[in-house]
């Protein structure tokens, strides 16, 4: 019986790799899309004042 998890990942392809990394880059997007909306709460409910933290990159 062969340990599978020793067994060699088969080589990855370009559209797989462009896929992972697409898939990366959605999920990277959903979470910024999400803190935006949380710092956007508590600016409305005056716990975050503007300008923190992420103000200070806005041009």
């Amino acid at each position: 019986m062969t340990d599978e998890a020793a067994q060699p990942a088969p080589p990855r392809t370009m559209d797989s790799t462009i896929a992972s990394l697409q898939d990366q880059i959605d999920q990277l997007t959903s979470t910024l899309e999400h803190h935006q909306r949380l710092f956007e709460r508590l600016r409305a409910q005056g716990v975050l004042t503007a300008g923190e933290p992420d103000d200070e990159r806005a041009p």
